[in-house]
């Protein structure tokens, strides 16, 4: 079932039908059409037609039964009932399919349209001859076989043949095939008439709060989506920014090693370790505090890597690295530590174990979909034990990736043509704001 689609006889959620619905809108709390909605519809209507019927039924009380119009009062209870039932009760059969949205508003349109159908039908043909019959069996004909006619208005009003004449002959029916009835004016009136009436009990008008219904409740599964999409990033972010706050002890420890052997032995390689340390700590320590989010840019991580590299080329004379990235690029988004982390790949599996010069190169373009391929490669050791490409690291990088880009962004990791390792982070362009 799709994330816009209501559940059956379940509320709906307070931001699509609103608050503080008393007794007499609490139906509209469920959704149109379902069981919580037609029961609840049923009771207010109900109610609405027993008091039009207690007005339409209180004057007749002071009639003989034998002049209460029965034919009559059965042909309009069967002019309401009839559609306020059974339109609902077909929408509900259709709703209860859990059909495609589609599908489901062209089967909700042909039920009350059927409801509307047989109700003209009802009206055109079967009223008439249900009031005659029922006419006929209380003895409310003539000799003739004409009846009494009635006019509905804020009650029941019969015309006596015991009046004048002219009135008396005028207040009953014709004889049964002797006349075609009312004058076509009339016909078409009653006829809309019973058509819009039918319509409004048979649900039509609620085919518009089915509409409203979908379109709130996919903008609310869309809004969630993005409040739970922002959630997830929010965390990866805080625990990016934790993660971030420490400085890897062995990355200090194994520097630090190597500034007290070169004292000894070569100081002005040991002084200007300390400096790469030095700029390294000015680089990454600012951001680690502050780069938790979406503030971080293409230049500063660079900046970052450049420390990096500088303070392991320190350490390692037969390293060299080189950084190509156009000046227009340094201000977009990117995500924190995440090419420090592959630089870093880079020079413990590729760089350390290989024996001779190595270099590592980072670059920077924007991707044919508007987007940025940051690339880390080196002519190391090659995959060797990281094959896979499913090291902790890696592992880590593509987590981050899925919980901030959702499926947008991508890690990808191929063999180098002189040999090492090209590692590429594909990411998607930032939304316009």
């Amino acid at each position: 079932m799709s994330s816009d689609r209501s559940t059956p006889d379940q509320p709906l959620p307070p931001e699509v039908v609103g608050a503080g619905h008393g007794w007499f809108t609490r139906y509209r709390r469920y959704p149109v059409f379902s069981a919580g909605w037609v029961r609840g519809r049923l009771r207010v209507f109900a109610l609405m037609a027993l008091a039009a019927g207690m007005v339409a039924i209180l004057p007749l009380l002071d009639e003989q039964p034998g002049d209460i119009p029965w034919g009559g009062l059965l042909n309009l209870t069967a002019q309401v009932w009839l559609p306020l039932l059974l339109g609902p009760w077909l929408c509900l059969q259709i709703r209860r399919q859990q059909w495609a949205p589609a599908r489901e508003w062209r089967a909700l349109v042909a039920a009350v349209a059927l409801v509307v159908v047989g109700m003209l039908v009802f009206h055109q043909w079967l009223s008439e001859p249900i009031k005659q019959f029922v006419a006929e069996q209380t003895g409310q004909v003539d000799e003739q076989g004409r009846r009494k006619r009635v006019m509905l208005m804020a009650g029941v009003s019969i015309v006596r043949p015991d009046e004048p004449q002219g009135t008396a002959e005028q207040a009953w029916t014709p004889p049964p095939g002797t006349n075609p009835g009312l004058p076509p004016t009339v016909r078409l009136v009653n006829g809309l008439s019973s058509a819009l009436m039918s319509f409004w009990l048979g649900g039509g008008i609620a085919l518009w709060g089915w509409r409203r219904e979908r379109a709130a409740l996919a903008a609310l599964a869309q809004a969630r989506e993005l409040a739970r999409a922002q959630a997830q990033r929010r965390e990866a972010e805080m625990r990016l920014s934790v993660l971030a706050a420490q400085v890897e002890p062995h990355f200090l420890f194994n520097t630090l090693a190597g500034v007290r052997s070169a004292i000894a032995t070569d100081p002005p390689r040991a002084s200007e370790m300390i400096d790469r340390l030095v700029d390294y700590l000015r680089a990454a320590i600012p951001r680690l505090r502050t780069d938790g989010g979406a503030q971080a840019t293409l230049g500063g991580q660079l900046e970052i890597v450049r420390a990096y590299l500088g303070l392991m080329a320190a350490r390692m004379p037969r390293l060299s690295f080189a950084i190509d990235a156009p000046t227009e690029l340094l201000a977009e988004p990117c995500p924190p530590l995440m090419l420090i982390s592959l630089a870093e790949n880079a020079v413990k599996h590729g760089a350390e174990p290989k024996i001779g010069p190595v270099q590592v190169t980072l670059t920077a373009r924007r991707s044919a979909g508007g987007g940025l391929d940051l690339t880390v490669a080196d002519d190391g050791a090659g995959f060797g034990s990281q094959a896979t490409g499913t090291g902790l690291g890696l592992a880590n990088i593509r987590d981050r990736l899925q919980q901030i880009y959702q499926g947008r962004a991508e890690l990808t990791l191929k063999a180098g043509a002189a040999g090492g390792v090209v590692a590429t982070l594909h990411l998607p362009p930032e939304p316009a704001a």
